[in-house]
């Protein structure tokens, strides 16, 4: 398992605590100096200290809080669901998606953008308290409210925290249909992670549990008819997985089946004596692993370098490759090709067949 480049939220099982979000004028004197505009009348009082992705996170919990609060017959839906449901995403600020049954007005609308690491104002913005180390400012992103016209049935709407969003499986199809092609990939790997509480030494129940999941999602897609990235949604729908431990192994893999490599198993197991040793993606009959190395895995523990160099010697001595991947390398996914394909042995056969249809 790899750290995130950006930790997910916590998960909506009682852990997630929601931000406090109040109303007033941005200009009343009742509101907290430290207060952060998220919303136009809705203000978050922030309690997270730096690191920024945690001030990012709060952030983002506090723009659904004060978008549903204001939209009280709307449903939280795509990368806002996901979030409450405790998945991985790709950005650190993702746009907030309402759906609705009247058609709006506006289908995007500027939120107030907030500025991370500092106490200047940014826009009609506040950002929150400077970091202990340094004090540098960081703009935040151009945050959107997309608003969708649609009416979701009871059966695929569930609240968390008293905000109403879309059930995870009406989540996945919507992410999966609606987001850039990596995005959905990252997303839809984590929800089916959180749908099957997945955990390596329970294989068998996850991967039922998974196939459940995959239909229920596929029997959605097909009731909600032919539609933009349809053929897209049911092709990337088959190639997710519930095994992938970061959002930096779901894009590596992804890079990896956009271009065509053998789907790699991912967690596999490998014993050694009495030790039992797990590799992020693996081709068992070339014997080449990658690992995914996100920042700060191993930050600040010399035992934890020492094992991962012992562990990683291990299985050299059994014959096995190990690549290393960080998130630079995944930005040149060629290089990242040319890496593997290096590394096959002579005679042994790893077709590639790019798979441009999930692009």
């Amino acid at each position: 398992m790899t750290a995130a480049l950006t930790p997910p939220p916590s998960a909506p099982d009682g852990a997630l605590v929601l931000p406090l979000v109040v109303q007033g004028s941005s200009q009343g004197p009742s509101l907290p100096a430290s207060a952060v505009t998220v919303k136009r009348g809705q203000h978050l009082v922030p309690r997270s200290s730096p690191p920024s992705w945690r001030q990012r996170e709060e952030v983002s919990l506090a723009r659904l809080v004060a978008v549903q609060r204001t939209n009280p017959r709307a449903v939280l839906t795509h990368e806002s669901a996901a979030l409450l449901h405790g998945a991985w995403l790709r950005s650190s600020e993702p746009d907030v998606h309402l759906t609705q049954h009247t058609r709006p007005a506006l289908t995007r609308s500027p939120l107030p953008r907030v500025v991370y690491g500092g106490t200047r104002a940014w826009g009609r913005s506040t950002g929150l308290p400077p970091a202990a180390a340094h004090g540098t400012l960081e703009a935040g992103r151009h945050v959107h409210l997309v608003r969708h016209h649609g009416l979701l049935p009871d059966s695929e709407i569930t609240t968390i925290k008293g905000l109403r969003t879309s059930n995870l499986v009406r989540t996945l199809v919507d992410c999966l249909l609606d987001l850039p092609a990596t995005d959905a990939f990252v997303v839809g790997d984590s929800l089916l992670r959180l749908g099957t509480q997945a955990h390596r030494l329970d294989r068998e129940r996850v991967e039922r549990t998974a196939s459940r999941l995959r239909v229920q999602a596929a029997d959605l897609l097909s009731r909600r008819g032919r539609r933009h990235n349809s053929r897209r949604a049911r092709l990337m729908l088959g190639l997710l997985s519930p095994w992938s431990e970061s959002p930096g192994e779901s894009e590596m893999r992804f890079l990896l089946l956009v271009a065509g490599t053998p789907e790699p198993t991912l967690q596999h197991q490998v014993t050694t004596g009495d030790r039992q040793w797990f590799i992020d993606a693996a081709w068992p009959h070339a014997l080449i692993g990658l690992e995914f190395d996100g920042r700060g895995k191993y930050a600040g523990s010399a035992n934890t370098l020492y094992r991962e160099k012992r562990r990683q010697e291990h299985l050299e001595r059994r014959g096995w490759t190990i690549l290393r991947v960080g998130w630079p390398d995944l930005k040149d996914p060629g290089l990242l090709i040319s890496r593997v394909l290096a590394t096959v042995p002579e005679g042994t056969v790893f077709t590639i067949t790019p798979r441009t249809g999930i692009a």
